[in-house]
């Protein structure tokens, strides 16, 4: 009953915003008790629609029902809401009749309360009535019960424990082809262009397999630019062609900013293209290209490369490998694999790692022999499997066909996820095919949407819960990882190309993309037998947008919640479709129930001034990389903002009136300041403000600054990231010490000019809850107190620190610390040294720019878990000691040093780990050369040559 439970969410929704609400604004706590009361019940019809998986004639009459009913109910709630909002935008209205207004609102009060009361109680008592004519007429659940359908804590541990281990799935298997390409990109001195074909059938694991070698350190060290892009499906081959030459111009390092690249003539592109790669060595991925004239005419501007450059283009047509280059690799990904490679997938898919002793030999034939050995089929199934208890996996996979397709072992997956889950994954598919999605803006647009938990659920516990649903749609192979953070947890994700066709249809197919059209084109008979929920996805909302200015769309948008734009042209001119968008006549119940407006990486959108008054249901605003300089005033009336990210933008001045929204949860600056006029109740600790999570690119210029009360009252704070001047970091490391629950501190301190300032963090009390810690500024020594405070520490960045002492010594105590990075004049003197046992759970180590550093020397039995070394200009570095016995060590990166280093068996690691790039080569002595010196003198228009031996 997947489609009943996603019906029913959004009802669910529209009541918790309801409850949200002041008491009185929705009349009276009689019908706030109802409308909790409500939400219980149709809780209880998700629960049973959740575990009753039988289809029978009875079981769809309860879900057509079902889904009537609950959008229905939906209607009824957002109608309401869009009342009760544009009765809060008429309070912030402002002009000469304002008082009228208010006089003719007081006169109407009582008749809008008694027409709320009564539309409120008819609502109550159909979602009664559906309760009781459901209960009593449903049939008893079958299937798997609620605890049995949801994931086993013990697989889901195990594979949190081997997460970092996992790659992509379809790959397993695939080492050959790996290693093969790998070597056809690095190990082959040919300087010609090489353009290498991968075909294969659909989702048999071709993008992976590309992608698995295009992130390898290797490859980014080896190539000066890389760049992937995705060939459009549809559109005229012309339109195809300029949208790939603009999107790979996009990842190329363009001599000039160019404005307007979408507007420029595909000559011109081709130009530019050739002008941008004709010096670099490059390496350019064209994934899903299914056309020869595309490959013919794009390869022009890419003829003349003589460094080593290199193509790759994945295809499922077979005949498209005559297009490629004759005299280099062609892979050819067969569509199955062998019975060996099929059982490794499965141990995979389940376990995490292929060398886990699973207790499911005995199930391995009668799974195997139900996925064709088809490589998604596998991965997904073996990833439902890891969620399931082994006594119940027997039953899960006699629910499949003898013969199950593709789409079938896709439908299970779905089905068998939870309602919150189902929605969770839903959503990722509005995102771009194949886009890498950070999983920071996807948490954020799951808790604006109410997807996780009630709205007065806590920020911490609603990320929480985002954690928990990611990781269980990570472990079942349904979204994969991309890139890690240094703590261990996802930074970034990504829906393979076949789910995301999957999830996307089924969205439809579900209605969460609903469109209901405009009444100048269907009699208002029609309209109304159209479905009245019009919750509509990021793509169609982008594209509405754009259409918008050019008038030629005919359906109109009921309720608007989510807007997500990803037309995110960075030197075009400013994005206007926003603006156009909220004035629009097609939102047929306005934006006001707007939640989430996501222009992340939209350049320089138009906001008007007064969309903080319109707005006033929004719980998310994303405005990063969006080069604004400023933020209407008005953003001070958000009330019911979670989440303002206003990182990597111009704005260096914000509002103070943003403490006004009760809720507010995190709050991304990019150095920016609040104005003076800080609300009293804020800097009193008044504040009802006490959600804060997140408060990161604070700028404090003063030790007077009205946001250092501010500060000492937020003390949910658990990141946070500040930047002051050198006479405040003595008041700011006093409020640092009082925030008990801090997890995360980002301190530099800067001075008039924007350089690196003192630093004194001398008698520093630090919080011992502390797990990431990056300092910049001049220590000259590191504190005592860190060591001492700071046990659990497991990621620590010092940058300008200008430490004279060896600071491992120093560190020593740090016996959790995964990460450490040692940056620019972190450390001044020239041998470091990390002393036996030191550091016995150290992953990572980075030391960039230390300038003075001569010798690196790490005594046996430290670091004896590093992975990762990388070290980038440290010119003067002559000598890397002791990395022989550490056997866990997977990559070395060296950038910018002395080539004898790189090229030296010293190193005591094998050279396929060594990634060396931008070395300094060695100064030859130029004694006993003859040098000639010519010397052109003009005398008289005539030139006499001077030579001089």
């Amino acid at each position: 009953m997947a489609a009943a439970e996603v019906a029913v969410s959004p009802a669910i929704l529209g009541l918790r915003d309801l409850l949200s609400k002041p008491e009185d604004t929705i009349v009276s706590k009689r019908l706030t008790d109802q409308i909790s009361d409500s939400v219980s019940k149709l809780q209880e019809i998700l629960k049973h629609a959740e575990v009753n998986d039988d289809r029978n004639q009875e079981t769809r009459r309860c879900e057509e029902q079902l889904l009537l009913q609950a959008r229905r109910a939906e209607q009824i709630a957002e109608e309401f809401l869009v009342k009760l909002s544009r009765h809060q935008m008429s309070k912030l209205q402002k002009g000469r009749f304002t008082k009228l207004f208010g006089l003719v609102r007081f006169f109407l009060v009582m008749n809008r309360g008694s027409a709320r009361k009564k539309m409120a109680e008819d609502f109550m008592t159909k979602v009664r009535s559906l309760f009781s004519e459901f209960t009593s007429s449903r049939p008893p659940a079958k299937g798997l019960l609620g605890n049995e359908r949801a994931s086993s804590s013990s697989s889901s541990k195990r594979n949190q424990e081997n997460k970092r281990q996992r790659v992509e799935s379809d790959i397993v298997g695939r080492d050959k082809y790996v290693e093969r390409l790998r070597v056809w990109l690095v190990k082959d001195d040919d300087s010609n262009l090489r353009v290498i074909s991968v075909v294969g059938q659909q989702a048999c694991g071709k993008t992976a397999l590309v992608r698995r070698v295009f992130s390898e350190p290797e490859i980014k060290h080896h190539f000066d630019c890389r760049a992937w892009v995705r060939v459009p499906d549809h559109g005229a081959e012309s339109d195809r062609m300029k949208s790939l030459l603009v999107d790979i111009l996009k990842l190329t390092p363009l001599q000039d900013q160019v404005k307007d690249l979408e507007r420029k003539q595909e000559e011109q592109l081709f130009e530019m293209l050739h002008k941008s790669l004709m010096d670099i060595k490059y390496l350019i991925v064209l994934d899903n290209l299914c056309e020869g004239s595309l490959i013919n005419k794009l390869l022009v501007p890419f003829v003349d490369s003589m460094n080593g450059s290199r193509v790759i283009f994945t295809t499922p047509n077979a005949e498209m490998q005559k297009f490629a280059d004759p005299w280099t690799l062609h892979l050819q990904l067969l569509p199955d694999m062998t019975n060996e490679e099929c059982k490794k997938l499965l141990r995979v898919s389940i376990a995490g790692d292929d060398d886990s002793e699973s207790e499911m030999t005995t199930l391995e034939q009668r799974i195997l022999s139900k996925c064709n050995r088809s490589p998604p089929v596998i991965s997904l199934l073996g990833g439902l499997l890891s969620a399931v208890e082994e006594s119940n996996r027997v039953a899960l996979i006699d629910r499949l066909g003898e013969r199950p397709t593709l789409d079938d072992v896709m439908r299970l997956s779905f089905h068998e996820l939870s309602y919150m889950m189902k929605l969770c994954v839903l959503n990722m598919a509005f995102f771009p095919k194949e886009s890498e999605v950070p999983t920071r803006r996807l948490f954020g647009q799951w808790a604006a949407e109410g997807l996780l938990a009630e709205v007065t659920t806590a920020g911490s516990v609603q990320m929480r819960l985002a954690e928990h649903c990611f990781r269980e749609l990570e472990s079942r192979n349904l979204i994969h990882v991309v890139r890690w953070k240094l703590d261990g947890s996802a930074r970034s994700c990504r829906m393979p190309a076949f789910l995301h066709e999957f999830f996307l249809a089924k969205a439809k197919e579900l209605g969460l993309p609903r469109i209901r059209p405009s009444s100048d084109c269907d009699s208002e008979e029609e309209s109304r037998g159209m479905d009245p929920v019009a919750e509509q996805s990021a793509q169609n909302q982008q594209k509405q947008a754009q259409n918008k200015a050019a008038g030629h769309y005919g359906y109109q948008v009921q309720f608007l919640r989510s807007f997500a734009s990803f037309n995110t042209r960075k030197l075009g001119t400013q994005a206007r479709e926003i603006e156009d968008l909220l004035k629009s006549t097609k939102l047929a119940w306005g934006p006001c129930l707007l939640r989430v407006l996501d222009l992340e990486g939209v350049y320089k959108p138009v906001l008007p001034e007064n969309f903080g008054n319109i707005l006033c249901n929004l719980r998310y605003l994303g405005l990063r990389w969006t080069v604004l300089d400023s933020i209407p005033e008005s953003v001070g009336n958000l009330l019911l903002l979670e989440t303002l990210d206003l990182k990597h933008t111009n704005i260096t001045k914000v509002t103070s009136a943003i403490w006004n929204a009760k809720n507010l949860q995190h709050l991304y600056l990019s150095e920016a300041s609040f104005d003076e006029s800080i609300p009293l109740h804020i800097i009193s600790g008044c504040s009802p403000n006490t959600k804060l999570e997140t408060l990161w690119g604070l700028s404090i210029k003063t030790d007077k600054s009205p946001m250092i009360s501010a500060l000492k009252n937020l003390q949910g704070l658990k990141k946070l990231g500040v930047t002051c001047r050198p006479g405040a970091v003595q008041v700011v490391k006093e409020i640092v010490s009082t925030l008990t629950g801090l997890k995360s501190l980002r301190l530099r301190s800067r001075d008039l000019l924007g350089q690196p300032a003192r630093l004194d963090l001398s008698d520093m009390n630090w919080p011992d809850s502390l797990l990431n810690l990056y300092l910049l500024g001049s220590l000259q020594s590191v504190p005592d107190s860190l060591s001492v405070c700071c046990r659990n520490l497991k990621a620590l960045t010092l940058s300008m620190s200008r430490l004279e002492g060896n600071p491992m010594e120093a560190l020593k105590d740090l016996e959790n610390l995964i990460v450490l990075r040692l940056l620019a004049r972190s450390f001044t003197g020239t041998r470091l040294c990390c002393p036996a046992e030191y550091f016995p759970k150290l992953c990572v180590l980075k030391l960039w720019m230390l300038e003075e550093l001569n010798e690196l020397v790490v005594e046996e039995g430290a670091m004896c878990e590093l992975k990762e070394l990388e070290i980038r200009q440290c010119k003067n570095l002559a000598k890397v000691a002791g990395l022989r016995p550490i056997g866990s060590l997977e990559s070395v990166s060296l950038t910018g040093v002395k080539e004898k280093l790189a090229n030296d068996d010293s190193l005591g690691v094998s050279r396929d780990i060594v990634n060396a790039k931008e070395l300094i080569p060695e100064v030859k002595c130029l004694s006993n050369i003859t040098v000639v010196v010519i010397i052109i003198v003009f005398i008289n228009e005539s030139a006499i040559l001077l030579c001089n031996i």
